[in-house]
């Protein structure tokens, strides 16, 4: 019983002394990692370690830096240093030691010019975009499925891509020093119906659970009929479109830098434009002076009640003239087509007739 009981008490102590190893072997398990930014913001910089974003450090006025408890071994910092400048570092972090990288010299920012598709025309402003690994917050893109991320230093990125009613989805991408890169996403098949996602703006949700653009003609624009859950006809030009069947004989649907998509004609020369359009590469567009683009094109004429709603509406020089959206004119030829020049007590004005 005696020689059982000082096993036991052998056993107890070598354990309690490897635990104590352990306990004191802990900080030299983490390290710190200093350094400085020959050029920096300190409004918008940071420092972090890529893959353990919540070890993190902001910048003092100076342009230094200090990460504390940061695992010993293989490291890489993700630094932002400004709007337009950023940088990843690779480094060997020593257990109980200070790491000391020097001053550091940011590169040009990349940037990522992401757009998401639904296959069935589903609404994807919900959708949350995570940079994995990295200290940026989730981020939301636009109606179009569009958003901008960045600034960011070069190297590879994996998106990770949740929108509500569908599967989540990642995609991998590479950056170099400076570069803007357009990533295109299509969303897998939603796992849920409209009934339960809702559509994307200009479409209902039928019977079937899809997305689509009319069930009668009271959900297309002027000169486009329903059929066959399509809104086809000869739209007027600047009209938002899914394809060529919604523009007139002379127009074709034609997507624009934001993911948006018009009907418009093609040009040699601005004579070849109607009234209210120039020749913009190769396309008659909306006069620039005026408006800024096809959907402050159609805006013209829309009822108002002060020319800021006007303005903000992408009229350049709007006015709200008797309780509608217009622009100033000097000659007929400013105004677009089933639009005058007008004599008003704000000015010769463009006025429907």
């Amino acid at each position: 019983m005696r020689q059982t009981l000082h096993i036991a008490m052998v056993v107890g102590l070598a354990l309690g002394a490897l635990g104590c190893g352990e306990l004191e072997n802990a900080p030299f398990r983490l390290g710190t990692v200093q350094g400085r930014l020959t050029e920096s913001d300190a409004s918008v910089a940071l420092v972090a370690v890529m893959g353990a974003p919540e070890l993190r450090s902001t910048l003092a006025a100076d342009g230094s830096f200090k990460l504390e408890q940061v695992p010993a071994g293989q490291a890489e910092l993700f630094i932002i240093a400004s709007a337009s400048k950023a940088l990843r570092v690779s480094l060997i972090v020593q257990g109980g030691q200070s790491v000391t990288v020097g001053s550091l010299t940011p590169k040009e920012a990349s940037f990522l010019a992401l757009r998401l598709k639904a296959p069935s025309h589903e609404p994807v402003e919900q959708a949350q975009v995570t940079l994995v690994g990295t200290p940026m917050l989730p981020l939301q893109p636009d109606e179009h499925g569009r958003l901008s991320v960045g600034p960011l230093p070069d190297g590879c990125y994996t998106l990770s891509i949740s929108a509500p009613g569908f599967p989540d989805v990642a995609s991998e991408t590479c950056l170099g020093s400076g570069e803007t890169q357009e990533v295109k996403v299509n969303l897998p098949a939603p796992s849920k119906k409209c009934e339960q996602t809702g559509c994307s703006q200009g479409f209902v949700c039928a019977q079937n659970g899809r997305c689509v653009e009319c069930l009668d003609d009271s959900h297309c624009v002027s000169g486009l009929s329903c059929r066959g859950m399509r809104c086809e006809g000869e739209a007027p030009v600047c009209t938002s479109c899914e394809g060529d069947w919604q523009c007139g004989s002379k127009a074709s649907c034609q997507e624009f830098a934001d993911g948006s998509k018009a009907c418009v004609t093609s040009c040699a020369n601005a004579n070849q434009c109607e009234d209210g359009f120039t020749c913009q590469a190769g396309r008659c567009l909306p006069d620039e002076a005026q408006f800024n683009g096809c959907p402050a094109y159609v805006k013209l004429g829309t009822s108002c009640d002060n020319p800021v709603l006007c303005r903000n509406q992408g009229l350049v020089n709007g006015l709200c003239v008797g309780g509608r959206c217009t622009i100033p004119c000097d000659t007929g030829r400013v105004c677009p087509e089933e639009f005058s020049c007008e004599n008003t007590s704000d000015g010769r004005v463009c006025i429907s007739e």
